[in-house]
C-alpha cells in the first residue's frame, strides 16, 4: 500500500512535471478529495477492521487496485483545478488553453455517477 502523499508527489514530479500548473499541496488536496469520494462507496483496505471514521488525509494508504479506481477521478479533479486557475488568470492577459472548467465538471459528474458501480464488491460465497 502507498500513502496518498507519495502518489500525489509521484504524479507531480514524475508523471506530469511539465504540464502541471498546481503546486504539490494542491495536487495532494485533489488526491485526498478523490479518495474521500471513493471511500463513500467502498471500504478502503487500510480501514478494514477499524472504525472508518478517521478522516482520510495525506497519510492514508491505498492499494494499487484502489488507486486504479481513484486515479481517473483524481486526474479529472486536477484538470478542473488547473482549468479554474487558468480561467482566473484571463484577467491578467493569459489566454487559457485546454478544456474549460465546465467541460471537465460535466465529465466529473459522469464519472462520479458511475463510480458506485465500479467500486461495488461482493465476495463470492460458495455453498
Amino acid at each position: 500500500m502507498t500513502a496518498l502523499s507519495e502518489l500525489a508527489q509521484a504524479f507531480a514530479t514524475q508523471e506530469r512535471p511539465a504540464g502541471n500548473l498546481l503546486d504539490d499541496a494542491a495536487v495532494l488536496v485533489q488526491a485526498v478529495a478523490a479518495t474521500r469520494f471513493y471511500a463513500g462507496y467502498a471500504l478502503l483496505r487500510a480501514h478494514e477492521g477499524i472504525d472508518p471514521a478517521p478522516a482520510i488525509d495525506s497519510d492514508t494508504e491505498i492499494t494499487v487496485s484502489e488507486w486504479a479506481l481513484v486515479r481517473p477521478l483524481f486526474m479529472l479533479y486536477v484538470e478542473r483545478e488547473t482549468a479554474l486557475q487558468l480561467e482566473a488568470s484571463r484577467g491578467m492577459g493569459i489566454d487559457p488553453y485546454g478544456r474549460s472548467a465546465s467541460e471537465i465538471a460535466s465529465e466529473i459528474a459522469q464519472f462520479e455517477a458511475e463510480l458506485p458501480r465500479r467500486a461495488f464488491f461482493q465476495a463470492i460465497l460458495t455453498v
